[in-house]
């Protein structure tokens, strides 16, 4: 089997998506975080999110909101005020030119219960080698914090209980599915040139129209968030698959 052609951080797997038609449409507009760029997408843009480009889990992120007079920087569950995008860019300017950042399109995360929430699809190589979805899960974010990750106090929760308030039952059996199928394409294509990974964990926001969005496939993604739902089902489907063995 061919080893992966190269690794990439976020910005080089939105590059290489992009290119695919198939998903292009749901990737949100991601660049380097430079000055002239993050001042380009907030223009563009109402909020945007600043990402390590090689940061797992859900740390080092921040968010910044445009207001009319100001820009907000949020971290964590912490705010602070800036009265231009300036003095906000030297307070951060330090993490981003060490630790290689990325601005990304923020997306209006449907909530629940009033607090935010994403879906992280699981995707696996089956005995043939085929890709199958083995898993969805819900990830809500704890309140007044930014991630949803579930290492940084995000809940684990089932799609469906996530989606009550939004669809009726038959609309929502429909969109997780479509769910399911975007999360299994974008894993075909990132799969093209990571040929040695045998799982992929894609993380799709939902927006307040219901667009889903695909923010970013881990190549090494986390099975135990799958282990916190009371129906073991998709576990332990998880687990036989990682094991050569679906």
């Amino acid at each position: 089997m061919k080893k992966e052609t190269y690794k990439m951080g976020k910005l080089g797997k939105y590059e290489y998506m992009k290119k695919y038609t198939l998903i292009r449409a749901f990737l949100p507009d991601t660049r380097k975080a430079t000055l002239p760029n993050i001042n380009i997408m907030l223009r563009l843009y109402k909020s945007v999110f600043l990402k390590p480009d090689e940061g797992t889990g859900g740390h080092g992120i921040y968010k910044i909101t445009r207001s009319k007079n100001s820009f907000i920087l949020r971290t964590g569950s912490n705010s602070r005020t800036f009265s231009s995008l300036n003095d906000l860019y030297t307070k951060v300017q330090r993490n981003l030119v060490r630790d290689k950042y990325i601005v990304q399109e923020g997306i209006d995360l449907l909530k629940h219960n009033d607090r935010p929430f994403d879906i992280r699809v699981m995707v696996q190589k089956n005995r043939k080698g085929s890709l199958d979805v083995t898993g969805i899960i819900g990830r809500q974010a704890k309140r007044n914090k930014i991630v949803t990750n579930y290492h940084s106090g995000g809940t684990p929760l089932p799609v469906d209980t996530l989606l009550k308030s939004h669809l009726n039952e038959e609309s929502r059996k429909k969109y997780i599915q479509a769910i399911e199928k975007l999360g299994k394409d974008a894993s075909i294509v990132l799969g093209k040139n990571y040929r040695s990974k045998r799982a992929f964990g894609v993380d799709i926001a939902v927006d307040h129209k219901m667009n889903p969005w695909i923010l970013e496939i881990n190549t090494k993604p986390d099975m135990s968030i799958f282990n916190t739902l009371k129906n073991k089902t998709m576990y332990n489907r998880i687990r036989r698959y990682s094991e050569n063995k679906g």
